[in-house]
């Protein structure tokens, strides 16, 4: 290990021990409280699907249970390989059915792919840069809620971080073993999540191939079209899987490309909002700033083809990364890994200022245990605000009183209905949901769409109240055409079997 502000090998290895005990303290805090932090849409897809592939191995769950999850699991759209809900599903079978196993997992892949951002940065800075690498990574108040969900995004970090640790390693040896290596990690991240890291893994490869061997040399190397072959071959024997045999992947794509936003200056405002929003202004500018300050030959062609990476997935899924939070999680490791070049320039000076001064390390210590305790203060205050426990007794009364496998048309907290209640429900749009489907269809026609979706449906369950109100159009035609059959504590049950006008 290089030598460190702090101290020797010892002293740097404690603090290592430290920061990774703390982080996942913080992620593991309010364990068992429903995960309703962190975009619970996105998370109760997955839970939908461990739980529907928990249930064809468990032999104690009731027969009707059973058929209603499975069936659950089987209608939710695929989105990548649910590598996952499988890891989550089996390890219900050890542990019971209890949704804080995924959060642990998500901590732990969130912490691993810190040690490979550590292991990474020290490589291509210092021993300090690579500290303050991770403690950013480790600690910023965005990550630590999204490192705690339910989803695949940690998972995909950090085997792409530990692919960009390999790849290092194989620019500097030119071995095969490194060049499998990077090839195998490549593939699997990109796996993982088809194709969010394939941009910055492309990007950050392709300039530094580039940038040390030339195109020509590049292009003729056996070992980069190893490494290529290796990270492009499982995603694409996925997709083509999915689209023309299984045909799960036929809804991968739709909702996803909008060039036409490239043109306004809007989406511009709100991509660059959202970036300051979740990474912190100063930190964005300061990794940005780090392209100057980084190692010409190894670390800057790196920076600028994540970079570049970055740029392409934001422009191919402009929609989404300004309007969904955790698309900007590759953002965050490259800010990350950025800060290692700034870190390292910062603690060079201090230390030709203050070269024996235990006074300095004592302080600056101090700060960094200051600001990471309010970072984790700031998380913890959150967490403890809301104790959502109680509303899984209203979900399954709910699932109750609808019989669990009535047709039901539903605008309600996504999967809510379906995952506590047992509920069969087809999820209504939400307002957002119809502005993008206005934005892509001009002639987009709400009432049809409606009386479309309600056909064959007993009962439109609305449990967002100002969701409701916020499409008057469809709040106006419900309250008119349909009567109220029930209406309880946080719920109204319209009747669309016997509507008071035909339609």
């Amino acid at each position: 290990m290089k030598e460190s502000f702090f101290g020797n090998t010892r002293v740097v290895g404690w603090m290592l021990a430290v920061l990774f005990a703390m982080a996942l303290g913080i992620r593991l805090f309010d364990l068992t409280d429903l995960p309703k932090e962190f975009d619970m849409q996105r998370q109760m897809y997955s839970f939908i699907k461990a739980r529907g592939m928990y249930y064809t191995m468990a032999r104690e769950v009731p027969d009707w249970k059973r058929e209603i999850a499975v069936r659950q699991w089987q209608e939710q759209v695929a989105l990548e390989p649910p590598i996952f809900e499988r890891i989550v599903a089996f390890t219900y079978l050890l542990f019971g059915e209890h949704m804080w196993i995924a959060r642990i997992y998500s901590a732990l892949f969130w912490l691993a792919g810190g040690w490979a951002l550590f292991m990474l940065a020290r490589r291509l800075t210092s021993t300090d840069g690579a500290l303050v690498s991770l403690l950013y990574y480790l600690f910023l108040y965005f990550a630590i809620l999204a490192s705690r969900s339910f989803q695949p995004d940690g998972l995909m970090i950090a085997i792409g971080l530990y692919a960009l640790w390999a790849f290092d390693h194989w620019m500097e040896s030119t071995s095969w073993k490194w060049a499998v290596t990077a090839g195998l990690l490549s593939g699997a991240a990109i796996f993982v999540k088809p194709p969010i890291m394939g941009f910055h893994l492309l990007g950050a490869f392709a300039v530094l191939l580039f940038s040390r061997m030339g195109f020509k040399d590049a292009l003729r190397s056996r070992q980069v079209w190893s490494i290529a072959a290796l990270a492009a071959l499982p995603t694409i024997i996925y997709v083509l899987v999915g689209v023309f045999v299984t045909k799960s992947l036929g809804q991968q794509t739709a909702l996803r490309f909008f060039p036409e936003l490239w043109t306004e200056p809007a989406f511009y405002v709100r991509w660059n909002n959202i970036i300051r929003n979740i990474a912190g202004a100063g930190a964005f500018l300061l990794s940005l700033l780090a392209i100057f300050l980084a190692d010409p030959r190894r670390f800057r062609p790196m920076l600028i083809g994540l970079w570049l990476g970055y740029l392409a997935y934001g422009f191919a899924l402009s929609h989404h990364v300004t309007t969904h939070d955790y698309y900007q999680l590759p953002a965050i490791m490259i800010i990350a890994l950025s800060l290692s070049a700034v870190g390292e320039v910062v603690f060079r000076k201090i230390a030709e200022l203050y070269p024996q001064a235990w006074a300095a390390r004592f302080a600056l210590l101090a700060l960094m245990l200051f600001a990471i305790g309010m970072e984790m203060w700031d998380v913890r205050v959150f967490l403890v605000r809301t104790d959502y426990r109680a509303q899984v007794q209203f979900w399954e009364k709910l699932g109750d009183r609808l019989g669990h496998t009535t047709p039901v048309l539903g605008l309600t907290e996504s999967n809510h209905l379906a995952y506590w209640g047992f509920q069969d429900v087809d999820e209504w749009y939400l307002a957002s949901d119809l502005t993008l489907r206005e934005r892509t269809n001009p002639d987009f026609d709400l009432k049809a769409r409606f009386l479309e979706r309600a056909s064959g449906k007993k009962y439109f369950v609305v449990t967002l109240p100002d969701q409701f109100s916020s499409q008057p159009e469809i709040r106006k035609f419900v309250t008119r055409t349909y009567p109220v059959y029930e209406r309880g504590d946080g719920y109204v049950i319209y009747d669309l079997e016997h509507p008071r006008t035909k339609p």
